[in-house]
């Protein structure tokens, strides 16, 4: 095996990294919307189930349109950037809800 063959492909897992973390923002985005339009709904139940639909049909088509087009560590990288913004956003709510 070749020093080449072992080489990561740097450029993709930024993009990959920096998609995961606009899809993050994109998620929690939508999921502040959905929740803040919960208390005016005619039927909070059905928008809230449908919101959440949304959001999990915009993120696993993401991530498998990332599988598919056969770039693993660009996906890999993505869920990365995703759980770093996620995680990130919610311990900064629960420490601004704290204060």
């Amino acid at each position: 095996m070749t020093a080449e063959g072992l080489a990561l492909p740097w450029p993709a897992l930024a993009s990959g990294l920096a998609a995961g973390m606009l899809l993050a923002a994109m998620y929690l985005w939508l999921l502040a919307r959905s929740v803040r339009s919960l208390a005016h709904a005619r039927h909070p139940g059905r928008r809230l189930l449908l919101g959440t639909l949304l959001r999990l049909v915009m993120v696993g088509a993401v991530f498998g349109g990332m599988l598919h087009v056969g770039n693993a560590p660009q996906a890999l990288a993505a869920v990365a950037g995703f759980v770093i913004v996620r995680t990130a956003v919610l311990r900064w709510r629960i420490s601004r809800e704290a204060a």
